[in-house]
């Protein structure tokens, strides 16, 4: 078990820091598009979509390891009063509603991504890239989300059954 566990766990990170990369490209993009509009009044048509797609594959590909290193957000108010055995219950309990979510946004994302795919659906702006590849990346990373959430689920029910980490 515990093997599974890691593979999924290195996956989750090795996945999210190739997709981090992709912020020197968005720095580079915004840098670039600033300097054309402002220095050379020359605005591009493309540099805001690129911006906004690149930002999309790091948020949905970045989201497992974003879990994996327990980063997500939550009531701090309500979680630094709970014992370490609370807080692995609360997550224990609140489970369900992240599965039930994911398997949700799974179903539905994929009806859309094939659809995209098979459509070869572009944005309609007036640059026109392909929106599928982010569709698709979307799915990928829900998978990805649902992978590092019961990876999570099982440590922290063995947290609360053993009182020990797994």
């Amino acid at each position: 078990m515990k093997s599974l566990l890691s593979v999924i766990d290195r996956l989750s990170r090795f996945i999210g820091k190739i997709t981090s990369y992709i912020m020197f490209l968005v720095v580079a993009i915004v840098s670039y598009e600033v300097s054309m509009r402002y220095l050379f009044h020359r605005p591009t048509l493309w540099a805001s979509e690129a911006m906004i797609f690149c930002c999309g594959f790091v948020y949905v590909l970045g989201a497992a390891w974003t879990l994996l290193e327990n980063r997500h957000v939550k009531i701090d108010i309500v979680w630094e009063k709970l014992s370490p055995r609370g807080r692995r219950l609360l997550n224990v309990i609140t489970f369900i509603f992240f599965l039930l979510y994911m398997v949700l946004m799974l179903r539905e994302g994929s009806r859309f991504a094939l659809d995209s795919f098979e459509l070869r659906e572009t944005s309609g702006s007036p640059w026109d890239p392909p929106v599928y590849p982010l569709k698709v990346a979307f799915v990928v990373g829900i998978v990805m989300l649902i992978l590092q959430g019961t990876s999570k689920f099982i440590r922290d029910l063995y947290f609360v059954i053993k009182g020990k980490e797994l």
